[in-house]
């Protein structure tokens, strides 16, 4: 399995789609072995290998939308553009074109994200979720914006994606972070595939890979059927999805 499509579930979207009326929602976070994905001081630069990193660019390439949290936006003011224009397995013309890119989604409750941010640039669209509520001045005509409901986590997570998949006709979401975000989506049972790159490494401090997810008791751990196992350079790649009990989404 290493082609994007096999990777982000590309198969099974449209029964999501069709179903729920949202995108495939595709969680992907690299970590070490003890589950870290930053230092103690905050460095998280770079956990994984060369080779991990160049494959989130396909698979980034293989969704419609990339999406990050406020929080991952300030800490680590990435860029979210697909590169690697001397990787074969890329489609050039998105890594050339700013139209055909993917597009970059920022959750940002209180639309904190500076206007000069990276994910502000020409290099591909974006658009910001932010709450009905929120000033976003400085923001306007610099991206697009989608204003949706308040919830106890943050931001109405169902309504945000029931909007970018009708409005913006997003089929497949690829979610890079950070852990909140990433703990919100799965407490709403929102994910549907898990791609988790690990490095053979060691922090025992530091922020850990995945925050509040909603679980509390061992009774309700959210089990995954493993699909895949391969090496990425020297890290291992795991490739799962959530095993559905009945009534959930």
């Amino acid at each position: 399995m290493d082609s994007a499509e096999q990777l982000v579930g590309r198969s099974e979207w449209a029964a999501v789609n069709e179903r729920f009326g949202r995108p495939f929602v595709v969680y992907k976070f690299a970590a070490t072995l003890d589950g870290r994905i930053a230092a103690r001081d905050g460095t998280s630069q770079w956990v994984t290998s060369g080779a991990s990193r160049a494959e989130v660019h396909l698979l980034r390439a293989g969704c419609q939308a990339t999406v990050v949290g406020s929080g991952t936006q300030r800490a680590d003011n990435p860029n979210l553009a697909v590169r690697g224009n001397d990787d074969p397995r890329l489609n050039l013309s998105i890594v050339e074109d700013p139209a055909k890119q993917p597009l970059r989604v920022v959750f940002d409750s209180d639309a904190r994200t500076p206007a000069d941010a990276n994910v502000c640039n020409d290099s591909a669209p974006t658009l910001l979720v932010i709450a009905e509520d929120a000033d976003a001045a400085h923001l306007e005509g610099v991206v697009d914006l989608l204003r949706v409901p308040r919830s106890a986590r943050g931001l109405d997570l169902a309504a945000a994606l029931t909007g970018l998949y009708r409005r913006r006709g997003v089929e497949g979401l690829f979610l890079e972070g950070g852990p909140t975000l990433a703990g919100s989506f799965i407490a709403a049972g929102l994910v549907d595939r898990v791609v988790n790159y690990i490095a053979p490494a060691l922090l025992g401090s530091g922020k850990s890979g995945l925050e509040d997810a909603g679980i509390t008791t061992i009774d309700d751990v959210l089990r995954l059927e493993l699909i895949d196992v391969s090496r990425s350079g020297p890290d291992v790649r795991l490739v799962a999805k959530p095993i559905r009990r009945d009534g959930d989404e």
